[in-house]
């Protein structure tokens, strides 16, 4: 293997956390767009520990989620001699934890509790996007049967959706007060890991135009109805700043 692959779903916010970290430490990589619904197969087929994108082939092992993906780059020796780590590493890694397991699936369960349910053929360009043609036309062709799918799987509806967003609401003015007192990083005054992990899982809501697909996504109305009522809040201003400065 010359040089690692990424597996991915386009429209993934982890995912692109985890390319996000590969190119800030300057890793050559391949990536390769994962067909919905195979995977979980294609995880197990490879060894990933865990069914979901994205995982990363390596010569020598497979790595399993975004986090994990992070502390490999880490690892590596590259020509990015500045770590993410942070100067307060305790701090920057529960500020991470945090936004990886609470806002990332909230922010997730949210846009596609109103996406799949009330505009599913809004989504599938997105998950068709960098596929091979046969997979393109097989994501068209089964996309009936695979929404009712995710929308099981993630535990979709109006009912969640409406929860998610006040916990997604909770985080937002989370994050703004820990940026409240004009501080330019989520830690202090060096960019870190939850810098690049808050900017990857609140880039679907912000939509910055460096990313490769939200900004040209078409939202539901009711969710782009409240990105624009987010969108001077500290955290939105800090994420697009975050993919200029960074990305």
């Amino acid at each position: 293997m010359n040089k690692p692959i990424l597996y991915v779903f386009n429209i993934s916010h982890y995912c692109e956390k985890a390319r996000w970290a590969l190119d800030y430490f300057g890793i050559a990589h391949e990536v390769r767009h994962v067909m919905v619904g195979t995977h979980r197969r294609l995880a197990k087929k490879l060894g990933a520990k865990r069914g979901s994108v994205p995982f990363l082939q390596t010569h020598d092992c497979m790595i399993a989620g975004s986090d994990s993906i992070l502390d490999w780059c880490e690892a590596q020796p590259t020509s990015r001699p500045l770590s993410l780590v942070g100067k307060d590493s305790e701090q920057v890694r529960a500020i991470e934890k945090r936004l990886d397991d609470v806002l990332g699936v909230h922010v997730r369960r949210y846009f596609y509790s109103d996406a799949l349910i009330n505009s599913p053929e809004l989504v599938r360009p997105l998950f068709s996007k960098g596929l091979p043609l046969w997979q393109r036309a097989a994501v068209t062709v089964g996309w009936s049967r695979i929404v009712p799918i995710m929308i099981k799987l993630m535990d979709l509806g109006p009912h969640q959706g409406q929860e998610s967003l006040a916990i997604v609401e909770q985080e937002l003015a989370w994050c703004d007060g820990l940026l409240s007192d004009g501080r330019p990083y989520l830690c202090g005054d060096q960019w870190s890991r939850a810098d690049l992990t808050a900017a990857s899982l609140w880039a679907p809501v912000v939509a910055p135009k460096e990313h490769p697909v939200y900004p040209h996504a078409v939202y539901p109305s009711a969710v782009a109805a409240k990105m624009k009522e987010w969108t001077d809040r500290p955290t939105l201003q800090f994420v697009r700043r975050m993919y200029a400065t960074h990305r």
